[in-house]
């Protein structure tokens, strides 16, 4: 389940990918939902949508679960349709997870409010396009960030 978080690597590949996905997704609620911008409220959404998909990440092991069903379905590991597929699943939990709380954040009422529903269907699919194209850049750059970091950590240690 904490499969990322044993290492080094793992983390900063998922607080990388957290971080982009959760600017993206809060600007997008921002915007999308023709809200009053203001520095308070983007950084509000930002740190909403980030705890939410760590503790996604920390709790559920979705990236396990996209890899296993693109496996399933014969696509090979370290191909492009592979990474395609396997992010579907990570950014369905991310997305949801994160539009359920952006929402119940920004809408008059909250979470209680009688159109909520209608406000996260709304925000739903605009959400999800915007998180899985963001999601497939956000890892890669995540990757090539771990990597400089975990040569960093080892140069370090071999001259301490």
């Amino acid at each position: 389940m904490l499969r990322f978080f044993k290492n080094h690597f793992g983390i900063v590949v998922s607080i990388v990918i957290a971080l982009i996905l959760s600017i993206s997704m809060a600007t997008t609620a921002i915007f999308y939902d023709k809200l009053d911008f203001s520095i308070e409220l983007l950084v509000r959404n930002w740190g909403t949508a980030f705890l939410t998909i760590m503790l996604i990440t920390v709790l559920l092991p979705v990236k396990q679960w996209g890899d296993m069903l693109a496996t399933k379905i014969g696509l090979k590991p370290k191909t492009f349709p592979f990474g395609l597929f396997s992010n579907l699943v990570p950014t369905l939990f991310y997305n949801t997870g994160a539009t359920l709380v952006l929402v119940g954040v920004n809408v008059p009422g909250g979470f209680a409010a009688p159109f909520y529903w209608d406000a996260f269907k709304h925000d739903f699919l605009m959400m999800y396009a915007v998180s899985y194209v963001l999601s497939l850049i956000a890892e890669a750059i995540a990757v090539k960030i771990a990597i400089a970091s975990c040569m960093a950590e080892k140069h370090l240690e071999e001259h301490v």
